[in-house]
């Protein structure tokens, strides 16, 4: 081989080589590129899933087609994260299964949740009166359905209802004193779970507590009668003035008004009451709402003198009730998560009242009720 084919060669064999270099870092360049891209993408879409479908699933209506259309999206992204542990370099097939499984079956529940949330959502938007009956979000119905199957073990073994706001853990550590005033600070705390039961019965006492305040014995109709109220929340009483209550809180974020249905109601309750009380003196229908009536509402209100308290916000109270038995003459206080609260009137005895603090009550001789399932009356 002369001298110049050599040559020639050597040319030839680093071309070779640099094409062959080129490509091989090109390839790598573009793989480097679409992983870039692949992570890129990723982002976008989580974006996406984030701020669009998230907003989209909080709103009050939602169609069934977007929320399918937002679950498979969900699984998309779930079936990449299974799909990266399963073809790593070094491959986590059983973790990746596991994913699978696991997403694949909280996609389910949430179907599940999504689709009742939207049925309840479209149902109240076609009918707002149904807000009447349930003014809770989804969210807070589930959580108190949750928290009343927790503390319905409290009742069924007859344990003090203060165990349901201190722990064991806490319990022993603390006088009887003590102990009963935690629960009550634990009960008070706005951002507390509640049950569907308490959910409406704290309105009703608030308004009975404003009533007292004036001079009315209050009975406390519906949280004692339940179902089976007529629609009465409250029987308010002085001399000759007797108040037929219903109270109605309602959601300022939902913004859906007392419709003209419940004026006729706790007008119907009050002519039901006249009708059937010995010597019922004037009786007087009354609605108090934390929210406002409809105009149509409003039109109905004035038709059949049924009086109005809107915007009428609850406010923070002394809960303590302090009895005093006829009976006895015994000084007794009741918190407001014991059972007979309700049944108990104040202010028909001299020397009755609220107090804010366990130490306040104790501090004029009443001392907590023996049982706290109580007599009948609360006497």
């Amino acid at each position: 081989m002369t001298g110049s084919e050599i040559f020639w060669l050597c040319v030839v064999a680093a071309i070779a080589y640099g094409v062959g270099r080129s490509s091989m870092a090109h390839r790598i360049d573009a793989a480097e590129a679409s992983k870039a891209d692949a992570e890129k993408k990723l982002s976008d879409l989580m974006a996406l899933y984030n701020q669009t479908l998230s907003k989209i699933r909080s709103d009050s209506v939602l169609l069934p087609s977007l929320v399918r259309w937002s679950d498979l999206l969900q699984q998309a992204y779930d079936d990449f994260i299974a799909g990266v542990l399963y073809h790593k370099k070094r491959p986590a097939k059983k973790a990746a299964l596991e994913v699978q499984i696991a997403r694949a079956s909280a996609r389910d529940f949430k179907k599940q949740f999504e689709t009742v949330r939207n049925r309840l959502d479209l149902y109240e938007s076609l009918a707002p009166w149904l807000a009447d009956y349930v003014d809770l979000t989804v969210d807070e119905l589930i959580e108190a359905l949750v928290w009343d199957k927790k503390n319905n073990v409290v009742e069924e073994d007859n344990e003090d209802p203060v165990a349901r706001y201190v722990p064991k853990t806490e319990w022993t550590s603390l006088t009887v004193t003590e102990r009963n005033q935690l629960a009550l600070d634990r009960y008070l705390q706005p951002n507390r779970k509640r049950g569907l039961w308490s959910v409406g019965v704290d309105y009703e006492r608030f308004v009975g507590y404003e009533y007292e305040q004036r001079g009315y014995v209050v009975e406390y109709h519906g949280a004692t009668q339940g179902k089976e109220d007529l629609g009465i929340d409250l029987i308010c009483r002085k001399e000759n003035d007797v108040r037929i209550v219903q109270c109605k809180r309602l959601s300022q974020i939902k913004e859906i008004p007392v419709r003209e249905n419940v004026i006729a109601q706790v007008y119907g309750a009050a002519e039901f009451y006249r009708m059937n009380a010995e010597n019922p003196g004037k009786v007087t229908p009354v609605l108090v709402t934390s929210y406002v009536v409809s105009d149509t509402a409003r039109r109905f209100a004035r038709h059949l003198n049924v009086e109005l308290h809107e915007n009428h916000e609850q406010a923070p109270y002394p809960m303590i009730k302090c009895n005093i038995s006829r009976r006895t003459g015994e000084k007794i206080y009741h918190l407001p998560m014991d059972q007979q609260y309700d049944k108990v009137i104040v202010g028909d005895t001299p020397g009755e009242g609220y107090a804010a603090t366990v130490v306040e009550a104790e501090s004029k001789g009443f001392r907590r009720a023996f049982r706290w399932k109580g007599n009948k009356d609360g006497k």
